[in-house]
């Protein structure tokens, strides 16, 4: 099943769209990672790093799909398979950056990979309007990449030479990555709505 976004609406709303993208895959991530924590504590290694990844890209992508479904045609319909897709790449793109090596460099090319992992997973949804998949791909990999190598700048400007409580800490990587992420996201989706016939 794809969804039909309501171009009319979209062009009315841009920033409003953009706005709440934004702070919808920020907030997300927020509540998505802070909620996590304590599952964390109780939970051996193996087994957290498969629930974390998968609560936290659920409460994500439906956080994204609160803002999106607002701009969809009347005719559209979600389903809990759809939102579970939605969020699925963010389920896989976790746990691929759980594999990889602890190293900044291989954490941005996780992150770059990530994106293009929710790229490949959302575009299914989204293809009625991406009928070509690299831009929404260039557009997720660059944004999530970014979004990590700005959180980890972030970081130390909060926190400098101290032990950092893991909620403090994610709250500062995740709200920060989400953001920028949100942002370079949200201004592909609205260029993408827009201008379907030239992407």
């Amino acid at each position: 099943m794809t969804i039909d976004i309501d171009e009319a609406k979209v062009e009315r709303s841009e920033i409003g769209l953009w706005l709440g993208w934004t702070l919808a895959t920020a907030g997300g991530m927020l509540i998505g990672f802070l909620l996590s924590i304590p599952l964390v504590n109780f939970l051996n290694l193996g087994f957290a790093q498969i629930i974390v990844p998968a609560f936290a890209g659920t409460i994500i992508g439906f956080s994204q799909w609160i803002v999106l479904r607002r701009y969809v045609t009347a005719n559209s319909q979600w389903v809990l398979a759809d939102g579970i897709s939605w969020a699925a790449g963010y389920i896989l793109g976790l746990f691929l950056i759980q594999l990889l090596p602890s190293a900044f460099f291989t954490a941005v090319i996780g992150y770059f990979l990530f994106g293009i992992i929710v790229a490949l997973v959302q575009w299914p949804v989204l293809r009625r309007e991406i009928p070509h998949i690299l831009t929404w791909i260039v557009a997720n990999a660059f944004a999530w990449a970014v979004g990590f190598w700005v959180s980890q700048a972030v970081l130390p400007l909060f926190f400098q030479g101290q032990p950092i409580e893991p909620a403090l800490s994610t709250t500062v990587i995740a709200v920060t990555s989400g953001l920028v992420a949100g942002a370079i996201t949200g201004v592909a989706l609205i260029w993408i709505v827009r201008r379907p016939e030239v992407v």
